[in-house]
């Protein structure tokens, strides 16, 4: 009997048990379904710790910096892992990586709900949650391009957009609403196990597998760059822990020592990956010189096999035959410099104006971590209001790029018009933060829905997963900067209804941090000044065609 026998047998029963359901029973609108309820986690998890927090501090007795790692080590893996796990989803299928991660963080968000004595067990419960987490939206993105097209793909996107922004506000709410029980921040957590329990179940049974294209190549995990990944995920890891840190101070050798390194690390990886091996490929003439899709088998070099197992033969074999993480097709996508920008920029707006807005709704308006949600509901139903109005049409119309720009000057105005809060100001909330958050939202969802309908049109099937890691990989690291800037200005918060000047002092710090997100939106509406509108582009093409056409029979009705 083969020493792989008991580990064989156990993936022999899980793989029988994901074919009781005949295929013809399945439902891809079904599947898709239950995967982005599984897809609402991770903005719920986000969210859900902002308003958490206060209840980590009065359970385990700490500061609001110790409580706020909660949040920070789920963020930390979560962007650390992203691209890894959309990489290995266009290797092994996204629907089997997507169930995998939705497992894994189901474990995690049990044993995170469980009572702990010290609120290190559950930063590192909520750090391997993260890991969990990182599978699901490059995934999650990868099965509705994979599944739907056309139209079908528009309104596929538009639910996936709807489910990623409503769950920030429902998190946040949850997370309010449990804060103020006698189960406290347990009762939020226990909600998001049964959650992500229900759905893995469902998804085991029901998935259906994402096809490979015909004539597409077919690697394997074992193939992948693993030096490769472990600079990339140190690196951001390390980038993640030092703007962490900065929340504090940005005078501490975890800040200067650490970022730097981190992106060296990075920046070595990149070498590494996109000027060595693919000039020791190409060198080679071996298979990085046809296209991506075209299914090579691995190199089987007589000269190697030689060397037998010789670490100088292992090594030109590995070279040779590995899979990079960073294919060259990946950096082809249209508009991809300004596209990436815009959406850490919106990152960053959507994070500050929500951290600001819930800790000034308590400290300076002494709200309760619920009504605190509840103010910034407008937020996310703008969100999801925009999702429902949205219509690929309307940016064929007027033009991708004016849509974004458009989207940008309306961020920055609204931007700016919450930054007039006042909390000295009768009916201040109505004037200042409810129609401007609810028509934020609208903007920040107009950026959302345009980006993802181009990115997906644009990339090919079998780097979905890839593309859209790296794209929420810069998302999630200007998150924690966003976290990081933050909480620096802002510095120690105290909730007093009776002492006047800490209150005016607080204000300004709130007012200061306001002037970030202007910023952001500021730098938004630059870089969409670079995007170049395909749309208009086709129309050209398309236009010269029928010209060209009509030229053509023109001469032949002449002669």
């Amino acid at each position: 009997m083969s020493q792989y026998a008991p580990f064989e047998s156990v993936v022999s029963i899980i793989r029988n048990g994901m074919k009781v359901v005949p295929t013809r029973y399945r439902n891809k609108r079904v599947v898709y379904g239950i995967a982005m309820a599984a897809l609402t986690l991770d903005n719920l998890n986000v969210a859900g710790a902002m308003t958490t927090t206060f209840s980590i501090q009065e359970v385990f007795d700490t500061d609001y910096s110790t409580a706020s790692w909660v949040l920070s080590a789920y963020a930390l893996t979560l962007g650390a892992f992203i691209i890894i796990f959309g990489k290995i989803g266009d290797i092994w299928g996204a629907h089997n990586v997507f169930l995998l991660g939705l497992i894994f963080m189901s474990v995690w968000s049990l044993l995170t709900a469980i009572p702990q004595k010290s609120i290190i067990a559950m930063i590192i419960f909520r750090a391997l949650q993260g890991i969990g987490a990182a599978a699901l939206l490059p995934n999650g993105y990868s099965m509705a391009a994979n599944y739907f097209q056309g139209p079908e793909l528009e309104q596929a996107i538009r639910i996936l957009v709807i489910v990623v922004t409503a769950s920030m506000g429902l998190g946040a709410v949850l997370g309010g609403a449990f804060s103020c029980t006698k189960v406290g921040y347990m009762g939020f957590f226990y909600f998001t196990f049964a959650l992500s329990f229900v759905c893995s179940v469902l998804l085991y049974f029901l998935s259906i597998p994402v096809k490979r294209a015909e004539g597409q190549r077919n690697p394997m995990v074992r193939d992948l760059d693993f030096p490769g990944i472990i600079m990339l995920v140190i690196g951001l890891l390390l980038i993640i822990i030092a703007l962490t840190e900065s929340s504090m101070t940005w005078k501490t050798a975890k800040v200067y020592i650490i970022l730097p390194v981190g992106c060296i690390l990075l920046a070595i990886m990149f070498w590494f990956e996109t000027y060595f091996l693919t000039r020791y490929k190409r060198k080679h003439n071996r298979n990085e010189c046809v296209p991506h899709n075209m299914q090579l088998p691995r190199q089987q070099d007589p000269d190697l096999e030689n060397q037998g197992k010789s670490i100088s033969g292992f090594l030109t074999r590995w070279m040779l035959n590995v899979e990079l993480i960073f294919l060259a097709e990946a950096f082809k996508i249209p508009n991809l410099i300004p596209l990436l920008v815009g959406l850490s920029m919106v990152y960053f707006n959507f994070t500050t104006s929500l951290m600001i807005l819930i800790q000034y709704h308590i400290y300076e308006e002494l709200n309760t971590p619920l009504m605190a949600a509840v103010k910034i509901l407008p937020f996310p139903v703008g969100l999801v209001s925009g999702a429902m109005m949205y219509r690929e049409s309307q940016t064929k119309k007027i033009g991708m790029r004016n849509m974004l720009l458009i989207s940008s000057l309306v961020l920055v105005a609204c931007s700016v018009w919450i930054s007039r809060t006042d909390y000295r100001a009768r009916n201040d909330y109505w004037k200042t933060r409810f129609i401007s958050q609810y028509i934020l939202g609208i903007a920040i969802n107009r950026f959302f829905m345009v980006y993802l309908n181009c990115v997906m049109a644009s990339t090919p099937l079998n780097l979905q997963g890839l593309v859209a890691g790296i794209f929420n990989t810069f998302g999630q690291i200007f998150v924690a900067l966003a976290s990081a800037v933050v909480a620096t200005i802002l510095g120690l918060l105290e909730e007093t209804s009776s002492n006047y000047k800490i209150l005016q002092t607080q204000y300004h710090r709130f007012h200061n941090a306001f002037y970030t997100t202007i910023a952001s939106a500021v730098v938004y509406f630059i870089f969409m000044l670079m995007i170049k509108d395909p749309y208009r582009k086709k129309e050209a093409v398309k236009e010269k065609s029928e010209v060209s056409v009509a030229l053509t029979e023109a001469k032949g009705m002449k002669s």
